[in-house]
């Protein structure tokens, strides 16, 4: 790394006189050092960064905090793609409510919360992740208390909780459709349960959506979507630069 060329870098970036040159300094500066560390940047020019609907949604949300949420983005776009679609929604893995909170603002249907409440359970040989520096979960990481999920989504009426070790309470909605699922459970086995549970009451076009399934920290989540979907007309998931992977029910 060229200390002069950094230096000059930092200059423009905080001294340069048009904000598109500070804007474009800043951001050759951030990925030069990103990318020598192993990271990337892809933030650049993007509009949903300043969406006015999706921050006004997501700024109503008791839980939020200040990060970028990418994957809220996405999730809350592909929700909205199925309002035309009849079904309920459905999540599997709740953690505050902020996936849940979107997927209400979005469609306003009758929606399903399944979680234990008391964090993920054990950990299995598929969740192990193949790579020295990317952590391993352990049972009850992530673990939430049902009482502050009711209370972020206290706005929604139509929200029902499901509270219990996936899939011992799926029972409860098998007799209904679904347009859209989100399934946010890290580990392999509750994914499997969850996404094998679901497929078969996704409406044509309804989509099921993984959170994990492109993390380095959630391979068995990845395994059980690809299996599900091999031998089924979809074929592949649909892998999304933040890590989530989806399918449209055929």
């Amino acid at each position: 790394m060229n200390p002069i060329r950094i230096g000059k870098k930092l200059k423009r970036a905080l001294l340069g006189s048009e904000p598109r040159a500070r804007y474009e300094a800043r951001f050759s500066l951030l990925t030069e050092l990103a990318t020598r560390w192993g990271f990337a940047l892809y933030t650049f020019n993007l509009a949903w960064l300043e969406d006015p609907e999706f921050l006004r949604v997501w700024g109503n949300f008791p839980g939020r905090d200040v990060r970028v949420h990418d994957r809220k983005f996405i999730l809350y776009s592909l929700a909205k793609s199925v309002a035309s679609i009849d079904g309920a929604t459905a999540e599997c893995g709740v953690l505050t409510g902020g996936s849940s909170y979107l997927m209400c603002a979005a469609l306003g249907r009758e929606h399903h919360v399944f979680d234990s409440f008391e964090g993920l359970s054990e950990p299995d040989e598929n969740d192990r992740p193949g790579d020295a520096r990317t952590f391993e979960w352990r049972k009850h990481d992530l673990a939430r208390p049902l009482e502050l999920v009711q209370k972020n989504l206290a706005r929604f009426s139509n929200v029902h909780y499901h509270k219990g070790w996936i899939p011992e309470r799926f029972h409860e909605v098998a007799h209904l459709r679904f347009a859209f699922v989100h399934v946010d459970v890290d580990l392999h086995q509750p994914t499997k349960d969850s996404l094998e549970f679901f497929y078969e009451r996704m409406v044509p076009g309804g989509i099921l959506l993984c959170d994990d399934y492109g993390s380095t920290a959630c391979p068995g989540a990845k395994r059980a979507f690809d299996e599900l979907v091999a031998d089924q007309p979809e074929r592949s998931v649909v892998h999304l630069t933040t890590g989530q992977g989806f399918i449209v029910k055929r």
